[in-house]
């Protein structure tokens, strides 16, 4: 590098190669014809004297496109802002500084990568939901691009599977470098958190989680024993080095999970590859909600304004879909209908006001004493009812009893266990039943 040094002081060129960013010097012919130690690390070539940068280096044109590149010269190409990639297993980006010097060109050239693959990510949500708000796009094939454009900018990423919630199981809607029957499968929501690992608090906040070998196979076989045999053949479990996922949470709900894989190295992803990870996840996240919107399907449309729970349209909308799984799973469905007592002489006494947290307080405390899959509904007044999968009759006072136990209001229920004939309708009405049968009760026990 000495004997084609360009003329500068040698304190100038003592500063230039302690660089850390690689620095180049190009002739008037546009060859390098001095490089520090940085910029030698750079080359594939051991001896690049005399070579030109776009042997090497090419400029991005369009950011929001992966690898898009031009193909006219390194220098008449005018990269857009001096960003340039270097090919390799994964690109590398580049910010370039130019300098005219000695007839020649003295180039600065400042690894960018990791900035500039969150902006790629960025870029490619909004490209997403653009998409979503002006075509009709299916829901699978936009998830597909999520995932697509995940895999190819996280670092270390080779494969990656896409989730989705729905009817109470975490189905697989996308996948790259695995067998096409991934996506015929499914796993339960304790599954899926229990596969996730980090406690309920961080899954809630969509926080990245990074698992290795041989802990991989280690998680499946103690929390996804019954589905070993799927995950070994379609989702190549014993190949798998390291795995990210991150769940997908829309509106204080996990609604799916990301996960991203590297088959070649327990090594492969650092701290940059959790930070983007998140970023695609969020992503996802905007896919989701910009379906919900366009569809007229959003919480606001499903909810009851006062305490956030689900609407009577809401559970008209989910008991087939509810009750459809349970007969494909051949599990229980138990409807309860829950009422508050004195609703009425709380608003005559204390105001309307007082009615109105006293029904979020029944709320609040249904939501807590249920369990995550359980689905509650605020159906008018002060009537609720919730739809419980896998919750056996015998198993209902128990419920009722800790519900009781932590609310300072009287509350009656009846419960129902669905048959395969039992639509909505009859089920409530066999429900109201039981819980008038139970209000009786509760009212003859006070007078006694």
């Amino acid at each position: 590098m000495d004997a084609t040094a360009p003329p500068l002081e040698p304190e100038t060129l003592t500063w230039l190669k302690h660089l850390p960013e690689a620095v180049v010097w190009l002739d008037e012919k546009g060859q390098m014809a001095w490089y520090n130690p940085a910029a030698a690390a750079l080359f594939p070539d051991p001896k690049p004297l005399g070579r030109r940068l776009e042997d090497w280096f090419q400029p991005a044109v369009n950011e929001s496109r992966l690898q898009e590149l031009i193909n006219a010269g390194w220098w008449q190409g005018h990269p857009q802002r001096n960003l340039v990639g270097l090919a390799g297993k994964r690109w590398r980006w580049f910010q370039v500084t130019q300098a005219p010097f000695k007839n020649g060109q003295l180039c600065i050239l400042n690894e960018v990568t990791r900035e500039y693959n969150q902006a790629l990510a960025y870029h490619s949500s909004l490209e997403v939901l653009s998409s979503l708000l002006t075509q009709e796009e299916k829901l699978e094939a936009l998830f597909m691009r999520v995932l697509q454009t995940a895999v190819a900018v996280v670092p270390g990423a080779e494969a990656g599977s896409l989730t989705l919630l729905e009817q109470g199981e975490f189905r697989f809607v996308a996948q790259i470098g695995f067998a096409e029957e991934l996506t015929r499968h499914a796993l339960s929501y304790n599954h899926e958190l229990a596969w996730y690992g980090l406690g309920e608090e961080a899954w809630l906040l969509g926080k990245p989680r990074l698992l290795v070998a041989p802990h991989i196979q280690e998680r499946t076989q103690q929390y996804i024993s019954h589905e070993l045999e799927l995950f070994e053949q379609a989702g190549k479990l014993q190949e798998l080095k390291a795995t990210i996922t991150v769940p997908i949470v829309l509106q204080g709900r996990v609604m799916g999970t990301l996960n991203l894989d590297s088959l070649s190295s327990t090594e492969a992803f650092g701290s940059e590859s959790l930070v983007i990870a998140q970023t695609f996840a969020l992503q996802a996240a905007t896919v989701l909600y910009g379906l919900l919107t366009r569809r007229n399907l959003s919480e606001r449309a499903l909810s009851d304004a006062l305490t956030g729970l689900g609407n009577r349209h809401a559970l008209e909308e989910n008991f087939p879909k509810v009750k459809a799984q349970a007969e494909r799973l051949d599990m229980p469905l138990t409807l309860i209908y829950w009422d508050m007592d004195g609703l009425k002489r709380i608003n005559d006494q204390y105001g309307h006001a007082a009615g109105d947290q006293a029904l979020k307080i029944l709320a609040t405390t249904l939501r807590s004493v249920f369990r995550q899959e359980d689905q509650i509904f605020r159906i008018g007044g002060d009537e609720f009812v919730s739809l419980h999968l896998g919750l056996h009759l015998a198993d209902v006072p128990e419920m009722v009893r800790r519900v009781r136990s932590a609310i300072h209001v009287e509350v009656s229920a009846g419960a129902v266990a669905v048959s395969a004939l039992q639509d909505l309708s009859a089920a409530l009405s066999q429900a109201d039943q039981a819980m008038y049968v139970d209000k009786r009760r509760v009212r003859n026990s006070l007078e006694l």
